[in-house]
């Protein structure tokens, strides 16, 4: 079990800091403060930050609701890139550590939809074309990313929060 120095928000917004040790399989924390050792699950957790020393990162991490025909539960997903579109992944169940790219699932998180990333071409990026001038379809164009594969929906969402985020500053001024 690892143990990392940093801070959690719960849903009530109160802010709680001390040493966290994340199970993201059981979609648990465990968060020491001092000699009291409390466990949260997913429901009642907003967000979670903490420095990853080991993979030198900063790691953050979001609650996120989650529906299938048999229940609705929550869910802790590591947060990939953040903006207007989320890239989010999930560490598989038999995953073998917090650092090979492989051991996770890729989710992409647009509003309130949750897709997984191999069903970006169908599912979120016909969302951001129609949400966007052409700017995108050009981008897509000018860079031959015209076959979506997760590293091009990958490049696609960074460009995308690029524009959001730089016109968003353009509003402000």
């Amino acid at each position: 079990m690892n143990w990392y120095e940093g801070s959690v928000v719960l849903v009530s917004n109160k802010v709680l800091t001390g040493k966290i040790s994340i199970e993201p399989i059981h979609d648990i924390i465990l968060l020491q403060e001092g000699d009291l050792r409390t466990v949260y699950p997913a429901h009642k957790i907003q967000s979670l930050y903490f420095y990853d020393g080991t993979a030198n990162i900063n790691r953050r991490f979001i609650s996120v609701k989650m529906e299938d025909e048999r229940q609705a539960h929550c869910a802790l997903f590591e947060i990939v890139l953040q903006g207007e579109v989320m890239l989010l992944r999930r560490q598989k169940i038999k995953a073998f550590s917090l650092s090979d790219a492989l051991d996770f699932t890729y989710h992409v998180k647009l509003k309130k939809e949750l897709v997984p990333l191999s069903k970006f071409n169908r599912k979120i990026y016909p969302q951001l074309v129609s949400l966007n001038d052409t700017r995108l379809e050009d981008f897509v164009s000018k860079n031959r990313l015209g076959a979506i594969n997760d590293v091009n929906s990958i490049r696609i969402i960074e460009f995308y929060n690029s524009l959001i985020r730089s016109d968003d500053v353009i509003a402000m001024h």
